[in-house]
């Protein structure tokens, strides 16, 4: 049983490993590429990365994932990474169980939607952005609202349809409220079974 657990132990610190490694793959490409689509591409490809990396992390820690902690661990990447401009990022989250289908996708999901606040809600101030996971009726429900400028920061495109698809294949629905300069806020339901969010 030892050997097993230390074995999987290695493994994971191997995966570890791996993202890591990744995201300074990434950022060494990122020093040589001009052509913005390119660019925005691997930063995006960065950011799912990031977000593998931190789930991981969790992932790695003994008994069910504690995904507020997770989420934790987000609002302080993405404040470092805005290091230099007053975004602020909180947390408000209420502890439940997710199965092991909707860790992953939920994770960038949350990563994707804080990237984009802090990338276009605040071209030319700083604000907040505020997460709110909790148990809803038969699921959960994350809400990601920022101060930003609102309807203007929204840019149809890559970041907002791979939310939407990955919301649809979790059975989810997913709403927009926004209007100029009132920030974006971003709601997700998503069903779970009943003995799921039981903790």
């Amino acid at each position: 049983m030892a050997a097993a657990e230390h074995g999987t132990g290695e493994s994971q610190r191997r995966l570890l490993g791996g993202y890591q490694l990744l995201q300074t793959l990434i950022g060494i490409r990122l020093r040589a590429v001009e052509d913005p689509d390119s660019r925005r591409h691997l930063t995006w490809l960065s950011d799912v990365a990031a977000a593998m990396d931190l789930l991981s992390r969790r992932l790695t820690l003994d008994g069910p994932v504690d995904f507020v902690g997770y989420l934790e661990d987000v609002a302080a990447f993405w404040t470092r990474a805005c290091e230099g401009r007053p975004v602020r990022v909180d947390v408000r989250g209420q502890a439940a169980l997710l199965p092991d289908t909707h860790l992953l996708p939920l994770a960038i999901i949350t990563h994707e939607l804080i990237a984009n606040a802090c990338r276009h809600a605040f071209p030319s101030r700083g604000g907040s952005i505020a997460v709110a996971f909790s148990r809803a009726v038969g699921g959960v429900s994350l809400v990601v609202r920022d101060s930003g400028v609102g309807a203007d920061a929204i840019e149809p495109g890559e970041g907002l349809a791979l939310v939407q698809g990955l919301v649809e294949h979790l059975g989810g629905t997913m709403s927009i409220e926004t209007a100029a300069g009132a920030g974006v806020g971003v709601r997700i339901r998503l069903p779970l079974d009943p003995s799921a969010t039981a903790h």
